[in-house]
Parts: C-alpha cells; structure tokens; sequence
C-alpha cells in the first residue's frame, strides 16, 4: 500500500479519535453542569402537593424539574428514637446514591415525620436537652453544594389553611434547594434562606424570596451557572 495513503488512513483514524474523546468530555461536561432537578415523591405523598412544590422551584430557580417515579421510604431510614420517624441524613444518603448524572439535584417529598441530631454549634456534642435534640423533627434538610435534599409536609398543615400550607411547603422546598446550590443561611430576617430556629413562624414571616445578597451570592455560584 502507498505510503501516502498509509499517512491518509493513520491521520484519519487519529481525527475520529480525537471526536471521539471531544463528544465524550463534552458529554461529561453537560451532566456535570445540569440544571434539571428531579422530584422523588415518597410513599403515599399527594400529586397536588408534589405539582405545587415543581412549579415553585421552577420559578424561582428559573430551570426545569421533572416527577421521577415514586419511591418506599427507604427502611434504613426509619427510627424509634423518640417516636417512629425518618432520619433525614439517612434519606440524604440514599437520595445522594439514588441521583443520576443527567440532573442537578433530586428533591425527596414526604409527608412522613423527618428528623436529626442536633449538635452544639463547631462540637460533636448532642445540645442540650439531650432527650429533645438526640432525635429532633425538621421541616427539610439540604446538603450544601451536594445534590440531594429532603422536604417533610408533616408538620406543616397544623391549624393553618390550604394555602398556608402550600405556601409554607414550598418555601421550605426552595429554601433547601438554595442550600443544594450553595446558599447557606441568611441573617436577612425577610429571606427566605433565614434559619428557621425551630419555628415555623421564621417561615411564615419571610417574603419568600432570596434576599439580594443570596441572589448574587446564587448567581455567581458554578453550582447554579
């Protein structure tokens, strides 16, 4: 075979490599820097509750969000503790194994009691009154800059109307989604990143909206861009 044809076919062969490699870190690249975010709704959780949580994230956060199939509350996660519950960090760890590649995030949705340690501040010690905070109900809990977090509606509907519930369930949905993008928690009374400090009352007074140092903050995160 002719040299030159030989120096055709390896130049050939070399350039469908180098495509090759291109579309793969290219690929890679589009799932690392996916804004989708998928909704897993657990156990028995209603369609409206989980439709109302969708379009709140998607217009706040301005990307799309998709249902995924619903999911059992995963067994390891279920406690006694104090009362027959959910861990939240466990369901972090099991949404953070369940996420795939081609999303940002997933949101876990359940209407079942959610709960954490809480430790004092920098320690590994469990705060004071041990019997109270060893096994503490949350509304939600989000890893920051992970890509999973988990809302309950369980304490939420108390004594309020439908519309407060809704309202306070998707504050708390957008507000652990800003934790998943990188936002940690406002001193802004008004934001909704403000920490909840263990009453649902720091939710109701919000605006609901990021304040504008968590907007900018958000906007110039890789996590969100």
């Amino acid at each position: 075979m002719p040299v030159k044809k030989l120096i055709g076919i390896f130049i050939l062969v070399l350039g469908l490599g180098l495509c090759y490699l291109l579309i793969s870190k290219h690929s890679t690249f589009c799932h690392l820097q996916s804004k989708t975010i998928g909704l897993v709704p657990f156990g028995n959780i209603s369609e409206a509750e989980v439709d109302s949580v969708k379009s709140s994230i998607k217009r706040m956060y301005k990307t799309d969000v998709v249902i995924l199939n619903s999911e059992k509350m995963p067994a390891m996660a279920y406690t006694t503790i104090r009362y027959p519950r959910y861990r939240a960090d466990s369901l972090l760890n099991w949404l953070t194994n369940y996420c795939p590649d081609t999303l940002r995030m997933v949101v876990g949705l359940t209407n079942k009691d959610i709960s954490i340690t809480k430790y004092n501040k920098g320690t590994k010690e469990i705060k004071e009154p041990k019997w109270k905070y060893k096994d503490f109900g949350i509304f939600g809990l989000g890893r920051i800059r992970g890509n999973a977090c988990i809302v309950s509606s369980n304490r939420l509907h108390k004594n309020v109307s439908k519309n407060v519930f809704y309202e306070r369930l998707n504050r708390i949905a957008c507000h652990e989604v800003g934790h998943v993008h990188g936002l940690r928690h406002c001193p802004n009374k008004n934001c909704l990143m403000n920490d909840a400090n263990e009453s649902i009352k720091t939710i109701d007074q919000s605006t609901g909206d990021l304040c504008k140092t968590c907007w900018k903050e958000l906007n110039l995160s890789s996590f969100y861009n």
